[in-house]
């Protein structure tokens, strides 16, 4: 398994960095990247195979609604903390168990269409709440429980969320990319007797006619390599 994302600096596996953008531009980003997870999970949920988005990769990696779900309820518990910190002088974020979540709330046998709407609808809940954060604001500290407990800025906060959504977008694109079926299937390869009874069929053959190439062995396949679920 991969080692868990940083939460300070820049993550190499998904490209975020903690360093650059103002705050309406990382508002902006997160709102657009919350809208790309929604996409992805819909156009899953509607294609050949709806059960896809519940597929882990492996045992113990999430699958994309489990991931979808997680990144729904992260921008709710994160909206109800820059609340909090607002309201109080120096406060303790209860911990999310993103863990417990995924077995009490049932993410696997939750409705694709509905968590994508909801994803949404939280994203631009938490982008309104933090648009109109003053730089004051953004200063005050609050006791943050990952990876350790330390007090943490809001401005901090913002963009962890940030970054949460843009590595869960790139970990649940990454695992459809590999689990979901071609939308398109391959052709079938035309076997010799099927060429000889159409040569029959129209009185013609076709003197020294090499046989098709035999493409029908099974491709070798893979498994993921994406990233842990990181809150």
């Amino acid at each position: 398994m991969t080692k868990q994302p940083p939460v300070d600096g820049y993550c190499e596996q998904c490209g975020f960095n903690y360093d650059t953008g103002d705050l309406q531009g990382t508002v902006t980003l997160l709102v657009r990247q919350a809208a790309d997870c929604s996409m992805a999970l819909t156009k899953a949920a509607a294609g050949p195979d709806t059960n896809v988005v519940r597929l882990r990769p492996e045992p113990e990696v999430w699958s994309a609604i489990e991931y979808a779900c997680h990144v729904r309820d992260v921008l709710e518990v994160q909206r109800f903390r820059v609340a909090q910190c607002l309201a109080e002088d120096r406060p303790v974020y209860a911990p999310m168990d993103r863990t417990g979540r995924v077995k009490q709330e049932k993410y696997e046998t939750q409705d694709p269409m509905e968590v994508a709407a909801a994803l949404v609808r939280n994203a631009k809940d938490f982008g309104a709440a933090a648009r109109v954060l003053t730089p004051p604001q953004l200063g005050k500290l609050g006791l943050y429980n990952y990876p350790v407990r330390m007090p943490r800025t809001l401005g901090w906060v913002i963009r962890h969320t940030a970054h949460e959504i843009q590595h869960h977008r790139h970990d649940i694109i990454t695992i459809l990319a590999k689990l979901e079926p071609p939308i398109i299937p391959k052709p079938k390869p035309v076997e010799v007797d099927e060429v000889a009874q159409g040569e029959a069929a129209d009185g013609t053959h076709h003197e020294g006619a090499e046989s098709p190439a035999d493409d029908t062995q099974p491709e070798a396949t893979d498994g993921t390599d994406s990233p842990r679920p990181a809150d």
